[in-house]
C-alpha cells in the first residue's frame, strides 16, 4: 500500500492504491518542480514536501499507527565528502550488475548542505517487518561502501521518505531509473547478514566528537546543542528520539531556572522537525510525565 503526506507536520496518512514501486518511477520521472531559496526549504519540508511509505500501516493516524512492513528499502546517503555524480554511478553500477531495479535522486538538502545528498529506493520481493528490513538494509550498505543514514534501518519503522522534488538548487544532479531487472532478493541478502562482521557495518552509526580534556558539562552541552541544530542526525546519541527530547527538555528547563513554558516550546519544536514527529496528543502525555523527573 503507498501512504502519502504533504509536509512532516501533517499527522494523517492518506492512502493510495496501485503498484508501490511504479508509483516511486512515475515520482522521479515526473516530480514537483519548485524554486526555493535555501532560507525557505526547511518551511516547505514541514508543510508541503511530499512524504511517502510503502508497506503496511495499521491506521492512518501517524500519531497511533505501526508500519508493520515496507515493499521498498530506501537508502540515504548524506554529506560523505564525495563528488554526487560518481557516488550515484557506483551505486547505479553495481545494482544493475546484480540486475537489481533502483532510483536515485537528488534530496532537496542536495547543493545546499554539504557533501552529495541522495536517495536510493529499491523494490523488495517480499514485504519485510522491522527486524529483517534493518539486516536486508545493512547488508546491502556494506556491500556497496555507502556511509548511509543508520536511523533508515533502525529508527521507528514509520520514518517518512522524501518523494524527488526538483530544485533550482538540485536541478544540476539527473535521478538514475533503473526499471529493468528483478525486485531486490530478500532471502538472499538475509541469508549473509550473519556472515557479515557486524562491527564493521556499525560503523555508520553516528559518534559524537570526543574530547578528553573537556570536563562533563561541556561534552553534554555540545551534545545537546547538536540535537538542537540537527535532531535527525544525532538522536541516535541519545539511544532514541524520546529519549533526546526528555534531555533537550530537562537541559532547557534547568537552564532557564524552570521556564516551563520554554521548554515545552523548545521540545516541541525539535519533535517537528523529525521526519516522523511524537504526535501532538501524546506529546503532551509524554511531556507531562518527563516534566516531573527536571530539576533545576
Amino acid at each position: 500500500m503507498i501512504y502519502l503526506t504533504q509536509g512532516v507536520k501533517q499527522l494523517q496518512y492518506t492512502q493510495s492504491s496501485g503498484n508501490e514501486w511504479q508509483h516511486l518511477v512515475q515520482s522521479v520521472m515526473h516530480p514537483r518542480v519548485i524554486s526555493k531559496i535555501q532560507d525557505e526549504i526547511d518551511t516547505f519540508k514541514k508543510d508541503e514536501a511530499p512524504y511517502v511509505i510503502y508497506g503496511t500501516s495499521t491506521c492512518l493516524d501517524r500519531g497511533t499507527s505501526e508500519i508493520t512492513g515496507r515493499i521498498i528499502l530506501f537508502i540515504d546517503v548524506d554529506d560523505n565528502g564525495k563528488d554526487y555524480d560518481k557516488e550515484a554511478y557506483h551505486i547505479d553500477a553495481v545494482l544493475s550488475s546484480l540486475n537489481i531495479k533502483h532510483v536515485i535522486y537528488p534530496t532537496i538538502n542536495n547543493s545546499i548542505k554539504p557533501g552529495e545528498r541522495l536517495r536510493v529506493g529499491i523494490p523488495l520481493d517480499n514485504e519485510l517487518a522491522p527486524e529483517e528490513y534493518s539486516k536486508v538494509w545493512q547488508v546491502l550498505t556494506y556491500h556497496l561502501h555507502l556511509n548511509a543514514d543508520y536511523s533508515g534501518a533502525t529508527r521507528a519503522f514509520k520514518q517518512l521518505q522524501g518523494i524527488y522534488v526538483k530544485t533550482t538548487q538540485n536541478a544540476q544532479n539527473e535521478p538514475i531509473i533503473e526499471n529493468n531487472g528483478t525486485a531486490l532478493n530478500t532471502a538472499f541478502f538475509l541469508s549473509k547478514y550473519e556472515k557479515l562482521n557486524m562491527e564493521s557495518s556499525k560503523q555508520n552509526l553516528p559518534k559524537p566528537a570526543m574530547n578528553s580534556n573537556a570536563p562533563k558539562w561541556a561534552m553534554n552541552n555540545r551534545k545537546i546543542i547538536r540535537a538542537l541544530l540537527a535532531p535527525e542526525e544525532h538522536y541516535n546519541a541519545f539511544g532514541g528520539w524520546d529519549n533526546m527530547l526528555t534531555s533537550i527538555g530537562g537541559w532547557v528547563f534547568k537552564n532557564t531556572k524552570g521556564d516551563i513554558n520554554l521548554t515545552a516550546d523548545v521540545v516541541q519544536d525539535t519533535n517537528n522537525r523529525g521526519t516522523a514527529p511524537i504526535s501532538e496528543q501524546e506529546l503532551t502525555k509524554k511531556f507531562k510525565s518527563w516534566m516531573q523527573h527536571w530539576h533545576y
